[in-house]
């Protein structure tokens, strides 16, 4: 009792913020980033792949676990592990056949969050997530530290 009047407390003093992550509708960067990927698959002849709201959401929640540490992208194999876990949840919701996963980091300083991003992703580990010829699936976030301004990305990729 005495914690649920300490948490209904904190809700009043602080009340709720008008920031409230929509974890199925992209936003506008969310939005651009899975363009970007598909208009790559298309620049080499894949079929665009189409939006997933629970791909989305995953890979949504994941953006926002990294950004908010951002010393965690430098710790693959921790990475590594959490991606496995949210590719379960996919698995798990949609019965997909296959799932994968990838990640960025664009720097706060970038006035153009997307552009580029995508490129930078192909180069370092993600060209076999993003250039699957089995996917017809995607849902791709971004997320922004609000103590440093870096973007964080995340792309699950498969089949359904």
């Amino acid at each position: 009792m005495k914690r649920l009047i300490n948490v209904l407390l904190i809700l009043f003093l602080f009340g709720c913020s008008d920031d409230v992550i929509n974890w199925t509708t992209p936003n506008s960067l969310d939005q651009d980033f899975m363009n970007q990927i598909n208009k790559h698959r298309e620049e080499v002849n894949l079929t665009p792949l189409e939006f997933n709201p629970i791909f989305f959401e995953q890979a949504k929640r994941f953006a926002a676990q990294i950004s908010d540490n951002p010393h965690m992208r430098e710790q693959l194999t921790a990475e590594e592990e959490q991606n496995g876990n949210y590719r379960n949840v996919i698995k798990a919701q949609t019965n997909a056949t296959s799932v994968s996963g990838c990640t960025g980091f664009s720097d706060g300083f970038n006035l153009d969050p997307t552009t580029g991003v995508v490129d930078a992703m192909l180069r370092v580990s993600c060209r076999n997530v993003i250039e699957s010829r089995n996917a017809n699936t995607i849902g791709g976030a971004v997320f922004q530290n609000s103590n440093t301004g870096d973007y964080f990305y995340v792309t699950f990729i498969g089949r359904i």
